[in-house]
């Protein structure tokens, strides 16, 4: 082989090496996506997304930060970081005329809030469709690098998930052993929502060295409870996920004889947080401020939690 035909055959092999590096394949709900190149006009249409992009260093061209649809808007945590980010309606109701004039190259959605509308996302952009509403810390976690993957931020992905991991094997320290297993729940003034060992909140809190006594029911990761339910259960710990400006209603619960049976009320062992950041952000923004909290809290210490996080 001549030295210039060595050189052409090196350069084609460079160009589809160089091809291969950047192309993204990523498997989803919905089927497997292929880009040519990593996104860079991404919409996000959960907070989950918005947190998890923001973590990796890249803002949304648009997200569904709206309060339409009875949406409680950006979490607290969020609000800040997520301040200029074009608002494509509510998670609900995403507006397709605000996604479209994003001129978005890739739109997360989630399978269970969006899975209706998925046909139509995926006409207007390529879409991805992940379990992040209805996902456990496992799933959310698995995202942080699928996600990473498609804005070309593998690598910083992956430092988040490694950061993670210690930060929670030193919250785990605190967690004292032998524990009685806890009962985590949605409190609004009209109904109680369990998260079991396969949500979120429930299944993060697990992994911090306490065990949630709920597990997954009929393949639902949360589910309603009645109080007189969470009676029969009679957790001898309690995680309250409250609205601050509902806390008059709270006290309607509280007030009940047969919430003071409890219990975890008993043992004054009923610990509140807040639901806009616990259960709706998702993200590795987020759970830095879970670990935080679940340690000030003396939640994993099973000890009596200081006023601010005072369920009582």
């Amino acid at each position: 082989m001549t030295v210039k035909k060595t050189l052409l055959a090196l350069s084609t092999l460079t160009l589809l090496a160089t091809a291969a590096a950047v192309s993204v394949s990523v498997k989803h709900e919905r089927g497997t996506l292929d880009l040519p190149t990593p996104a860079r006009r991404v919409v996000a249409l959960e907070y989950s997304f918005v947190d998890t992009l923001l973590a990796l260093g890249v803002r949304p061209v648009a997200a569904t930060l709206g309060l339409q649809g009875g949406d409680r808007g950006t979490p607290p945590y969020l609000r800040a970081r997520a301040a200029g980010v074009t608002v494509a309606g509510s998670r609900a109701q995403p507006s397709f005329e605000v996604m479209a004039a994003s001129r978005p190259d890739l739109i997360l959605s989630d399978a269970f809030v969006q899975k209706d509308l998925y046909p139509q996302l995926s006409r207007l952009a390529p879409t991805v469709a992940f379990q992040s509403r209805r996902g456990s810390l496992d799933d959310l976690n698995a995202q942080t690098l699928l996600i990473g993957q498609l804005v070309g931020r593998e690598a910083a992905a992956r430092q988040l998930l490694a950061d993670q991991r210690s930060l929670n094997a030193k919250a785990r320290a605190f967690a004292r052993k032998g524990a009685p297993p806890f009962v985590a729940l949605v409190m609004r003034p009209d109904s109680l929502t369990v998260h079991t060992d396969g949500s979120f909140a429930g299944s993060f809190l697990e992994a911090l060295g306490r065990r949630n006594q709920i597990g997954v029911k009929a393949g639902q990761t949360q589910f309603d409870l009645s109080l007189e339910g969470l009676v029969a259960l009679d957790p001898q710990s309690l995680v309250l996920f409250t609205a601050p400006e509902e806390t008059g209603m709270m006290n309607t619960w509280k007030a009940n004889p047969l919430w003071k049976k409890l219990s975890a009320v008993q043992r004054g062992r009923v610990y509140e947080f807040d639901r806009d950041d616990w259960t709706r952000g998702r993200g590795p923004l987020a759970l830095k401020l879970m670990v935080a909290q679940a340690i000030e809290s003396r939640f994993l210490q099973d000890a009596a939690p200081p006023a601010r996080y005072s369920g009582q």
